[in-house]
């Protein structure tokens, strides 16, 4: 990456955080997919400005941290800074459904219904009750997509730092569901990853095999890279019971196809960067501070609300 290119982004001080939501639906309504967002480290560089500038209060400088926008500093809407009172949450918290197998399907991927305009974006909400990538209520009435890399420093850095707050103030209480796209973009260990993750999943396990990871690649920092045999080590302290079978699949091609179609659907949405998060109808790009996703989290709430 050359110099003058990183002084271009170094000095994007003044984009809201969330106006990555306004390019994605650019992608998605023109249908064009690939690289519309921007290269992964321009991104996070302007996602580290914003963060730096952001105050006790949650703005910036221009005052339009955390709104999404159009670029020009002004937000559109106000930042909704409490969960709405009259939001109803969710009380479907009910298992992943089985196969008949006894075994749960690892190779769920994509939206709940398809996403061909603006105004469809939050059909990225699968809502699958078997999906066992899945954690919080079926029918929460916020749902975040969460597209991520294994191996990706931010979305290790978001797992870590941001990810269980947002659990415990939301998951927990039937507001907000989490479900993971598989986003393999960094190479070999990155769709390795990826598969020992969903060989986790296959046996009910991936949120406990997802932390045990994420807390040693967070320690570890950069690209993790690491071997099958960590992942054995994970599944095993996650609590997988059956780790040969757990090594095989990991090991296997059977979750080859999910996987690419997950990245083609990411891509086809015009994400580009990871970790991204479509929450509803708004969408956020990078491992921001936990604050500024309460803000997209209480303002899809509050949409929710005001149309019961």
């Amino acid at each position: 990456m050359s110099s003058s290119k990183d002084e271009s982004e170094k000095s994007t001080t003044k984009i809201p955080p969330l106006m990555w939501a306004f390019t994605l639906v650019l992608a998605v309504g023109s249908g064009v997919g690939g690289y519309i967002i921007g290269e992964r480290e321009g991104q996070q560089n302007a996602v580290d400005q914003i963060a730096e500038q952001i105050g006790a209060d949650g703005t910036d400088g221009a005052g339009g941290a955390g709104a999404a926008g159009d670029g020009s500093g002004e937000a559109e809407e106000p930042q909704v800074k409490e969960v709405p009172e009259n939001v109803e949450p969710g009380t479907d918290f009910s298992p992943a459904k089985k196969q008949d197998n006894g075994y749960y399907d690892a190779t769920i991927h994509g939206p709940g219904s398809p996403v061909t305009s603006p105004e469809e974006i939050a059909n990225t909400a699968r809502r699958d009750p078997a999906d066992p990538m899945s954690q919080g209520a079926l029918d929460a009435p916020v749902v975040i997509a969460e597209f991520t890399d294994w191996e990706c420093p931010y979305c290790i850095r978001h797992a870590a730092e941001t990810e269980q707050e947002l659990i415990d103030e939301y998951v927990d209480a039937g507001l907000v569901r989490i479900e993971w796209n598989d986003m393999p973009t960094q190479g070999p260990n990155s769709v390795a990853a990826a598969k020992a993750g969903r060989a986790a999943a296959e046996q009910g396990m991936f949120t406990e095999y997802k932390k045990a990871y994420m807390a040693e690649a967070a320690e570890r920092g950069g690209h993790p890279g690491f071997s099958i045999d960590d992942y054995v080590r994970f599944a095993g302290t996650a609590g997988v019971p059956d780790l040969a079978k757990f090594r095989e699949d990991a090991e296997s091609d059977k979750y080859d196809e999910a996987l690419e179609k997950s990245l083609e659907y990411a891509q086809e949405l015009g994400i580009t960067g990871t970790p991204g998060f479509v929450v509803n109808t708004e969408f956020i790009g990078g491992a921001l501070p936990v604050q500024e996703f309460r803000y997209v989290i209480n303002g899809e709430l509050k949409k929710v609300a005001d149309k019961n």
